[in-house]
């Protein structure tokens, strides 16, 4: 029988009970709207309500965890140095600094001493292998953006592709170049003098930001005075894109800023003013992607000892569900992405991506 680890408080029979019954049904509030995006909030209960998460944003901040360069493009090294935090990753995550900025390939959970962990990334910065300005180039100092486009999160968690999420990089730097040139009035170029293929650098612009302000004084607030909320979804330009649901509401408060502002960005990213009459999509469009991406063939796989990620496919949507195996193998995240519309990206296998790049040709 596995161990439930300090970081989740509950007993075995309840853990084994809270399993094998079927969970409260969620529920949608919304469509809480601004300009071309929409955003429904689910609200649920959790089973994992006693489990306590720090987000990497936060350990970083406090120094509890360290994340190090080793010889991989695709591969670095994170180490929780706390005795009693454990520390969620995020898929999509991005890690500033290092040899080149990345993206961490999928969520990961990481209990109190972990000693050094192998964490599978993809260069989200295409050409920089060397120290940028003050920043360590041996280690990581901060996570404050996700990524933040679909095509984007396909190539890196789907696809597999360092290739594809060079290319979606590069396509929505041009895109947010012309997009906030019509919604601010003037030229503007997100790309930075200190690494002009950097996504995060991208991601800091202060043109960008003005604008994401615009959508964010709007939408920020609509988690205020509500209890339940367990996840949300949205849609750009009355198409549905994505989910993100967490069997922990504390966690998704937590992750609640920067999960909206990759939204926001990625509606700017997209906006198009000929859509603006688009018919709006509706809570029965949301509960069809669940019922669709539910219905998926499985596949199933082991990221770390703590973490399992099972993904259903469909052709038009993919579900990554993601285990935590000191929990008793509970979910804690489910992330659905909306496939239509958008190239369909062929998961490769792990000898083919790890000859998919070697340091120093980026």
């Amino acid at each position: 029988m596995k161990r439930i680890s300090t970081h989740c408080m509950i007993g075995l029979a309840v853990a084994l009970a809270a399993l094998n019954s079927r969970a409260a049904e969620a529920t949608l509030s919304g469509p809480f709207t601004h300009r071309n995006l929409q955003i429904f909030l689910v609200h649920g209960g959790t089973e994992l309500e006693s489990c306590r998460y720090a987000t990497l944003s936060e350990a970083l901040a406090k120094g509890c965890v360290v994340v190090k360069e080793t010889s991989s493009v695709q591969e670095l090294s994170i180490e929780n140095l706390s005795k009693e935090t454990t520390v969620f990753l995020n898929a999509g995550d991005i890690v500033k600094g290092g040899r080149q900025d990345r993206t961490v390939r999928d969520d990961l959970i990481l209990p109190p001493g972990s000693g050094a962990v192998a964490l599978a990334t993809f260069c989200v910065e295409h050409g920089r292998w060397t120290k940028r300005g003050d920043e360590s180039a041996a280690a990581f100092g901060s996570n404050s953006k996700v990524l933040s486009s679909r095509k984007e999160k396909l190539a890196a968690r789907y696809g597999a592709n360092q290739s594809d999420v060079w290319s979606s990089v590069a396509e929505q730097q041009l895109q947010l170049n012309s997009n906030l040139g019509l919604l601010s009035g003037k030229s503007v170029d997100v790309r930075s003098p200190a690494s002009a293929s950097s996504l995060q650098l991208a991601l800091e612009n202060k043109d960008l930001a003005d604008v994401a302000r615009q959508y964010m004084d709007k939408l920020n607030p609509i988690l205020n005075e509500k209890t339940d909320v367990i996840g949300f979804v949205y849609a750009i330009n009355g198409e549905l894109n994505s989910a993100e649901v967490y069997n922990n509401k504390t966690l998704f408060r937590a992750l609640w800023p920067k999960l909206l502002d990759a939204a926001v960005t990625e509606a700017i990213t997209d906006y198009r003013p000929d859509r603006s009459a688009q018919s709006p999509v509706q809570a029965a469009d949301v509960k069809a992607l669940f019922r669709t991406a539910l219905s998926g063939t499985v596949t199933e796989r082991p990221v770390w000892k703590s973490t399992r990620v099972k993904t259903y496919t469909t052709p038009t949507a993919v579900l990554f569900e993601t285990l935590d195996l000191d929990a008793q193998g509970a979910w804690i995240h489910k992330s659905f992405i909306s496939k239509q519309n958008d190239r369909v990206v062929v998961p490769l296998d792990r000898d083919s991506l790890l000859n998919q790049q070697r340091p120093g040709r980026q």
